[in-house]
């Protein structure tokens, strides 16, 4: 996908975009968090900065771009203090072809990380048509001792200006955040997604 660059709309100024391919990406980030204006934002921009790194090197190791991670205006009171996070990667199209039912297919195969089955519906976006899955997965130990679960939703959409690929935009949260806003907000940001010629200005 190098003749285009993917892109969405954050839905409002708590969510930043972080530049995985850049070396100070996650310290560009947490400069934005302190440039917020509030007296103690410069404390939680250090604090939020371990949990921006760790996502910048999971995006690198996806591919993945751009990406955004939601810091609240008033900070958690416990971790992850970056509670949701959206991302756009390249996919490749499944062995059956490039069409929504193929997709459909893969993503909605149970496996073992799942905590109940996927949840896959055909969709049509304004970038083009795909496939939206909502999943739960298990995430670790929550800090009572119990499987803590991770909450997300992707949309795999077939662009006319990518043919060659599936660009899958994703937004995942913990599930003690889990809500309707939630699934609203990802809808909307999903909905902005948009390819434009590589170089040019957002």
């Amino acid at each position: 996908m190098t003749d285009w660059t993917a892109g969405f709309e954050l839905p409002d100024e708590q969510w930043v975009f972080l530049d995985a391919r850049a070396v100070d990406g996650p310290e560009e980030a947490a400069r934005r968090i302190a440039e917020r204006g509030g007296d103690l934002d410069h404390a939680y921009a250090a604090s939020v900065l371990p949990e921006l790194r760790v996502l910048c090197e999971q995006a690198g190791q996806l591919g993945a771009g751009p990406v955004a991670a939601l810091v609240p205006m008033v900070p958690r009171v416990t971790r992850p203090l970056v509670p949701a996070t959206a991302r756009v990667v390249p996919q490749l199209p499944p062995e059956a072809g490039r069409t929504t039912a193929a997709i459909a297919e893969v993503v909605g195969a149970q496996q073992p990380y799942h905590y109940l089955p996927p949840e896959v519906t055909e969709v049509a976006l304004p970038l083009g048509p795909g496939c939206r899955t909502y999943e739960v997965v298990f995430d670790g130990e929550g800090t009572d001792g119990r499987p803590a679960l991770r909450e997300s939703i992707s949309w795999f959409v077939l662009p006319d200006h990518y043919p060659e690929g599936v660009l899958e935009f994703t937004v995942t949260w913990p599930g003690e955040a889990a809500g309707p806003e939630m699934l609203e907000i990802a809808a909307g940001m999903a909905s902005t997604l948009a390819l434009r010629p590589a170089g040019a200005l957002a």
